[in-house]
């Protein structure tokens, strides 16, 4: 159920119970009920118009009733760093159609697939270090991606409280290609358990170059990843404002077709 809750109202997929609320248990339950939801959209539908199906399906044969609120929660903004941007502005092209069947991913020289046209994001995960690509992204999206980052970074996704947001107040308008390379304290592989180290902070001074702030097989923190390699800043904000969705009432079995 929150996978359709995340869909239906574009929650962000790596932190959707910060912004999903309220409800029974059973919507959060991983070993709770699943749901297969079989529908045929017309050519063209765009993304909002998914979105509003969506709503209405669950509405009607879930008997949903949710409302929005405004929350605070802790997190960042992110600002533009001294010395500007270190970002390739992209040219955007059409997202294509959806495609049928299975899709081979070839990959790229820089080691990811690569990538249709279109806003993406890819994520390579190794124990205590991830690195992300990005093509075509707008600072506001960048943003909503970093929130999930530095959650997993700092290994935050169990700590029973809010999880720090972030936002956009770098001022740029366009769509960038770029990869991110930091160190992960949430990132595990096989037979590896991540060490969890808490919260921390991001450096708010000036950082020398020879800062020693090396983990994850010699990578930097998120914070100064983001700074060196981006040309871009994480400074701590008191509030950062978020729409989130609060259930009023939901059904588990829904209604016959």
């Amino acid at each position: 159920m929150m996978e359709l809750l995340r869909r239906a109202y574009d929650v962000a997929p790596f932190l959707p119970e910060d912004q999903v609320v309220g409800g029974p248990a059973w919507i959060r339950d991983l070993m709770g009920p699943s749901y297969v939801v079989d529908a045929t959209m017309p050519p063209g539908t765009t993304k909002e118009q998914f979105q509003l199906m969506l709503q209405d399906l669950l509405a009607k044969r879930f008997h949903l009733v949710v409302h929005h609120e405004t929350q605070n929660f802790p997190g960042y903004d992110l600002v533009v760093a001294k010395g500007g941007p270190k970002l390739k502005e992209a040219r955007p092209t059409p997202e294509p159609a959806a495609a049928s069947g299975t899709v081979r991913q070839v990959m790229g020289k820089d080691g990811f697939p690569i990538l249709p046209p279109g806003p993406q994001n890819f994520a390579v995960m190794s124990p205590g270090a991830q690195r992300v690509k990005c093509q075509e992204l707008s600072m506001a999206q960048f943003a909503t991606i970093l929130s999930g980052k530095i959650a997993l970074a700092l290994d935050l996704f169990d700590s029973g409280t809010k999880r720090p947001r972030v936002r956009d107040k770098t001022g740029l308008t366009g769509k960038y290609n770029f990869i991110l390379e930091f160190s992960c304290d949430g990132c595990i592989g096989p037979g590896n358990m991540a060490t969890r180290r808490g919260f921390v902070e991001p450096p708010q001074g000036d950082v020398p170059a020879a800062a020693s702030d090396q983990s994850g097989g010699g990578l930097p923190t998120i914070f100064t990843a983001v700074e060196k390699q981006l040309g871009l800043r994480l400074e701590k904000a008191k509030d950062v404002p978020l729409d989130v969705i609060v259930i009023d009432h939901v059904d588990k079995v829904p209604t016959e077709n």
